[in-house]
């Protein structure tokens, strides 16, 4: 059977930069074993398998797979599924000037869209799941497995961890020279994320630059993705943990960038809004505090369709 499948470099203003995604549409028939071996055989960080609804108010379920393992939610791998369903495949209309929500289904829940167009360009802004984050206690070989000095981490905001989906550490150091110079050792890298409970590790530093708020790089060697160009889930999480703990006005609007070491720049634009559940306090206690979802993050960017063609499966 031939099934269409795109190859689309999100976060990206032009072709070959920003985080490549695959893309296969008409998979309902395919089991969870072959969605594996695909992203295996197409090799990017994550490919994107869009399918029929589940449920009556959604429009797709959404399931996402890295080349060892499914994960729970993708930011670039949705942005590409939208921009493919839009843009290449034409399932899903957007008129110009006009708003079209929707939402979609996957691991991590149901999930908001918000589609729009202005001068021919396509904007797709995606909810991404809620945060509840723990501070955490790190071990000392950190930042030895980043190949950094203790003294390059920011004692102004210490290490958060993320208590939601696969979980990623939030580390931030003192400036962006810092954040160029880290040289990570996968493999103690992801003895110690087994250690914490954490999939990845989310090292950013704050305001590097004018007009951007936090500058990241992201480690996945337990996903088998050493360095990830650019990184929507962590980005979102990252957005939540800067407005809980160095709070703002709502809605807040965040520029994030990420990717210049690997030459494959680009940016993510987050919007911060109050979560339905309210305002929650951090409360003290003899165990590391946790700080519920106060907030929710929806990420933005542009995509670029790379390649376009035809799986014989």
């Amino acid at each position: 059977m031939r099934r269409p499948c795109y190859i689309v470099d999100s976060f990206a203003a032009h072709a070959l930069v920003g985080n490549p995604a695959g893309v296969v549409l008409d998979g309902a028939d395919l089991d969870a074993q072959t969605m594996q071996r695909i992203s295996n055989e197409l090799k990017h960080s994550e490919t994107a398998f869009p399918l029929p609804a589940r449920e009556p108010t959604a429009a797709l379920h959404l399931r996402w797979f890295t080349p060892e393992a499914e994960v729970a939610f993708c930011g670039h791998a949705t942005l590409a599924t939208f921009h493919v369903l839009v843009e290449e495949a034409r399932r899903i209309r957007v008129p110009e000037g006009r708003l079209t929500r929707m939402a979609f289904t996957c691991k991590s829940g149901r999930l908001n869209v918000e589609l729009s167009r202005a001068d021919g360009r396509l904007s797709v802004v995606i909810e991404t799941p809620a945060s509840r984050f723990e501070a955490a206690q790190i071990p000392a070989e950190l930042a030895p497995a980043l190949r950094i000095v203790p003294e390059a981490l920011n004692p102004e905001l210490r290490p958060w961890k993320s208590a939601i989906l696969e979980g990623n550490l939030y580390v931030c150091v003192r400036d962006r020279e810092t954040l160029a110079r880290c040289r990570p050792d996968g493999p103690l890298l992801d003895r110690l994320g087994r250690q914490l409970g954490v999939a990845g590790f989310a090292v950013f530093t704050l305001r590097p630059a004018a007009g951007v708020d936090a500058a990241m790089r992201c480690f996945f060697p337990g996903y088998g993705i050493l360095e990830d160009p650019v990184t929507g889930s962590a980005a979102g999480q990252l957005a939540a943990l800067i407005q809980t703990v160095l709070p703002e006005a709502l809605p807040r609007r965040l520029v994030f960038t990420q990717g210049d070491e690997m030459g494959r720049p680009g940016r993510v634009e987050v919007e911060v809004r109050q979560s339905m559940g309210g305002h929650h306090e951090m409360v003290s206690s003899p165990t590391p505090p946790v700080v519920p979802s106060a907030f929710r993050a929806f990420i933005g960017g542009n995509a670029v369709t790379i390649l376009r063609g035809e799986l014989e499966l």
